[in-house]
């Protein structure tokens, strides 16, 4: 059985810029923008890594690992209690639908983030296959995503749509809905390993998928100083809500009670963090909520 920790020193190593895929430099492009998570690129032939190097988890190792999603979720109740807790003897329970919401969505953002970015900044879909991928936790959350370069589809016009790897389709179209079933297939493979662990339905998984995807295409239009792009790209890319996804992009500007505007979802799915003790106010973007408790809560944040 596949470890899903790869062992200190036996990371993939760093593409070489002279010998570098065309989806490095995009890569590095989306990495230098977004701040939520690191990017990079990773080329698993080219030998070693640097022997000082963090772990990373390869997707297709932690998903043939039956103790890597327990382990995970062990991570995020630690983190989480700690977070609530107010004394050092006090000990917080974290609900296990809390644990199982925040990973469902959290290895969803793997997929998802790293595909729309690159689909916003450079109109390039990368194969998002669970071997392509690798990340790392610090300590629990998903700090950064690595790709191994390979196939890859493009624009006709992309510089680069004569590489042996680039397989050009005619619009943007077409090429949101390669980006929308990457992410489903890597979800289904997800999911079928994942889904029997938790105690959540078909409907409300596939609602996380969805949310992730939509909010992943708003965070890249953010990144790169444009939510109303990225908010044109999610309904793109979403479409119709192609089954099994649970909706078309729900992105929309709101206004808070201070007059200011928000972008903002509806969310089909929820990370429970409502369920910690302690907790007294849900996400502003949580389901559970109306429009009007949801500007409230926008009324409370100051901007950066």
């Amino acid at each position: 059985m596949p470890q899903a920790v790869l062992p200190v020193g036996e990371s993939p190593a760093a593409v070489h810029p002279r010998y570098a895929h065309p989806l490095a430099a995009s890569i590095a492009t989306a990495d230098r923008a977004v701040t939520l998570l690191s990017f990079r690129t990773f080329d698993r032939m080219s030998g070693l890594a640097n022997a000082q190097s963090a772990q990373w988890i390869r997707c297709d190792h932690a998903l043939a690992d039956p103790d890597f999603f327990p382990r995970w979720r062990g991570q995020v109740a630690q983190q989480l209690a700690e977070q609530q807790s107010h004394a050092p003897e006090q000990q917080i329970q974290v609900p296990e639908k809390t644990t199982g919401g925040y990973v469902l969505q959290w290895y969803l953002v793997i997929p998802s983030y790293l595909g729309a970015v690159l689909f916003h900044s450079a109109r390039r879909v990368p194969s998002l296959s669970p071997r392509q991928l690798s990340f790392q936790l610090d300590p629990a959350a998903v700090r950064e995503v690595a790709l191994q370069p390979g196939r890859f589809w493009c624009l006709p016009d992309d510089p680069a749509a004569g590489h042996p790897d680039a397989v050009p389709v005619p619009d943007e179209a077409v090429l949101g809905a390669i980006l929308r079933r990457q992410v489903i297939a890597h979800a289904t493979h997800f999911l079928t390993v994942y889904g029997p662990m938790v105690r959540f339905g078909s409907r409300t998984q596939w609602a996380a998928v969805t949310d992730v995807l939509d909010s992943a295409l708003l965070l890249a239009g953010r990144s790169f100083g444009s939510p109303q792009a990225g908010a044109a790209d999610a309904r793109l890319v979403l479409a119709d809500g192609e089954k099994p996804l649970t909706s078309a992009s729900t992105i929309r500007e709101l206004t808070d009670d201070r007059g200011r505007t928000h972008w903002t979802r509806l969310r089909g799915s929820c990370c429970f963090l409502y369920a910690l003790p302690g907790v007294a106010r849900p996400c502003a973007s949580c389901p559970r909520i109306k429009d009007s408790d949801r500007a409230c809560i926008f009324g409370t944040l100051d901007r950066a």
